[in-house]
């Protein structure tokens, strides 16, 4: 992603979650704009 398409915007994810029975669902949270640009530059 170039730094110019970066936005301040949230961004939803999708998580896994592994509940108290050991099961694993998704949960989607939220995700400001700026966490998102590093995440993407760190891989």
């Amino acid at each position: 992603m170039k730094e110019s398409q970066v936005s301040d915007r949230p961004t939803m994810r999708w998580l896994p979650v592994v509940d108290e029975n050991g099961r694993t669902r998704m949960e989607a949270v939220w995700v400001a704009g700026d966490a998102v640009a590093r995440e993407t530059h760190a891989a």
